[in-house]
């Protein structure tokens, strides 16, 4: 990393040597000589790393430490002094100084220093970049909020996400946003500037959870050739994400009832007892009491994780959505693939408002990547989209009719399969598309709603 480095000490051969170190280094160095002159030139710029003498002839390097830190306090402190003492080091590190370096030092000493804070600033600099991608990512692929259960959600979310509860469960259709639910109570929440972490239960088999989750012992089993940390500690101070709670067993149900009942627990080898302090938030796409009833999953389990459960809609209950999202897709993908797409055809979007979406945002995402990849255009039509998407809703009487194999769809699917074709082409307003259909909102509500 090439930085802008302040230097400030009132020895002249002490400014010029390292001046000329950095340069040589590629980096940008400016020298001063007093706090007025380090107080000017803070005032005039922006610098990676600040180099501070702590006794300065008109002031004191911990005052221009706590001027650095309200100025700019992304900017790192290395503080320098012929006259250190434990006290010195330690008032600097209080007031955010990265290190504190004692005169008279080795130049390779000091850079080496110098080296590790830019290192530092690197890393952060590009954490909070993926973690505001990560955010925006969360934002935009979830939050359209046209749909009433969609405000419903958005205002629980936001009340559950600032509480701090330590134990959530999502509860939703595959394909529904879980995992991006997930994320988004992290990042609201207090614990945003910790870690998030992510488990999928099914993706393991179920001998691996504990070690998994809680980490083993150099030893612990024959695989076990070093120390691993768990997930739980790796997720300290940060969010847990268990997803596909559902597909634990019974052994581990019951360690993960042991673990949330005090945040406490052991390493696979060891009988160290540790604790955590983080959000452990589940979900599943099952119904965990009927799971409960049939002895599969452990009724003090689930009594535990859903004591605060957030119940994520089917996008078929979110019609009024879908078109947003759609565009919303179509837009992304499209600036991927470097392709002309700016728009949905109404009657395309008459069919993805008409269509039943068992696989939820997902699908949507999916069919909608699918149509930009394979076609060209500025408007997406009902050829772009899949074959079983259009045959579901177009023209379906006369193909029942000429094939004896089908069935023949009875007036009420006829009707319902309409009334979602004319919400469509209205953008998902129920009070318009009634408007056109002649009847009321309330009747086509209840008759979308008797659907579901």
């Amino acid at each position: 990393m090439k930085a802008r480095i302040l230097i400030v000490d009132d020895e002249r051969l002490i400014r010029s040597s390292l001046r000329r170190a950095l340069e040589s280094l590629g980096h940008e160095a400016e020298v001063a000589g007093s706090f007025e002159e380090a107080r000017r030139a803070l005032g005039g710029a922006r610098f990676d790393l600040a180099i501070l003498d702590l006794r300065l002839g008109d002031g004191s390097g911990l005052d221009l430490l706590k001027l650095l830190r309200t100025e700019s306090p992304e900017t790192k402190a290395v503080m320098i002094s012929a006259h250190g003492s434990v006290e010195a080091a330690v008032s600097a590190m209080k007031l955010g100084a990265y290190d504190f370096v004692k005169k008279p030092f080795e130049l390779e000493e000091l850079l080496a220093t110098v080296g590790n804070a830019l290192r530092t600033t690197s890393l952060e600099r590009r954490l909070a970049y993926h973690d505001a991608r990560e955010r925006s990512r969360v934002d935009e692929d979830l939050w359209v909020k046209r749909s009433p259960e969609s405000q419903r959600l958005e205002r629980e979310l936001q009340t559950l996400a600032a509480q701090p509860v330590q134990v959530m469960l999502l509860s939703g259709e595959t394909g529904s946003g879980k995992a991006l639910v997930a994320r988004r109570l992290h990042y609201d929440s207090p614990r945003a500037a910790g870690p998030f972490v992510e488990l999928n239960s099914a993706a393991i088999p179920d001998s691996l959870v504990e070690s998994e989750l809680f980490g083993h012992e150099r030893g612990a089993f024959s695989d076990a050739r070093a120390r691993k940390l768990g997930l739980v500690e790796v997720a300290d101070g940060g969010t847990l994400f268990l997803d596909e709670v559902g597909d634990l067993g019974q052994s581990a149900q019951a360690k993960l009832l042991t673990f949330i009942d005090r945040f406490t627990f052991r390493r696979v080898g060891s009988t160290a007892l540790q604790s955590v302090d983080l959000r452990f938030v589940t979900a599943t796409n099952r119904d965990l009491s009927t799971m409960v009833r049939e002895g599969r999953f452990r009724a003090d389990l689930y009594y535990r994780l859903a004591a605060l459960t957030a119940v994520l809609p089917p996008l078929r209950q979110r019609r009024e959505d879908i078109v947003q999202l759609a565009e919303h897709f179509l837009s992304g993908y499209a600036a991927r693939y470097k392709k002309a797409f700016r728009r949905i055809a109404d009657e395309a979007a008459a069919l993805l408002v008409g269509w039943r979406w068992p696989g939820n945002v997902r699908e949507l995402k999916a069919v909608i990547q699918r149509a930009v990849l394979m076609n060209d255009g500025e408007t997406l039509q009902p050829e772009h989209l899949p074959g079983d998407l259009v045959s579901a809703a177009l023209d379906p009487i006369p193909q029942a009719l000429t094939d004896p194999g089908t069935r023949i769809p009875t007036l009420d699917e006829l009707e319902l399969r309409y009334m979602r074709a004319v919400l469509g082409l209205t953008g998902g307003n129920k009070v318009r598309a009634a408007e056109r259909l002649g009847i009321t909102r309330q009747t086509l509500a209840r008759r979308l709603g008797e659907a579901e």
